[in-house]
């Protein structure tokens, strides 16, 4: 739990909401993550947090009648970047450009052939690449600041 509030929370989400939330001017509250409830929290049994496979056992029961039960039984949702998206939209042109095979050949890092397979399985909706074209596309903007 201290690893979680410490490198997760502190260190990553926390950090990303409060950046995005200021660029849209809204102030975010983390009411759970109050001193004194985490102190409590962590104070309590390991059969109360995890029951099972059961996450944040002991909320879920203190939240049964007051929240739907259909609330209460999902899976964590998140806030993910609709990269996917992005990637056949308003980033296509920037991608593209960066990911094509004769500036991928010009570097000499990357299998420009195999780029241009996972860029054309993705523009016509084939295949999701989303996570390794996002993140050759993070490498080539980086690489074309820094290593000009």
């Amino acid at each position: 739990m201290y690893c979680d509030l410490k490198l997760y929370l502190e260190g990553d989400i926390l950090l990303k909401v409060d950046w995005a939330s200021m660029a849209c001017s809204l102030e975010v509250r983390v009411p759970l993550l109050n001193a004194s409830l985490v102190a409590h929290a962590s104070a309590l049994p390991h059969a109360l947090k995890l029951k099972g496979l059961t996450t944040k056992y002991l909320l879920r029961r203190a939240l049964a009648g007051r929240v739907p039960p259909g609330i209460l039984r999902r899976g964590k949702k998140g806030f993910n970047i609709p990269v996917a998206k992005l990637l056949v939209g308003e980033l296509r042109e920037l991608a593209g450009d960066l990911l094509s095979p004769a500036a991928l050949r010009r570097q000499g890092y990357f299998r420009a052939e195999y780029v241009q397979r996972l860029w054309q399985e993705h523009q016509t909706r084939r295949r999701d690449h989303r996570k390794l074209l996002w993140t050759l596309l993070s490498f080539q903007l980086w690489h074309s600041t820094y290593m000009p």
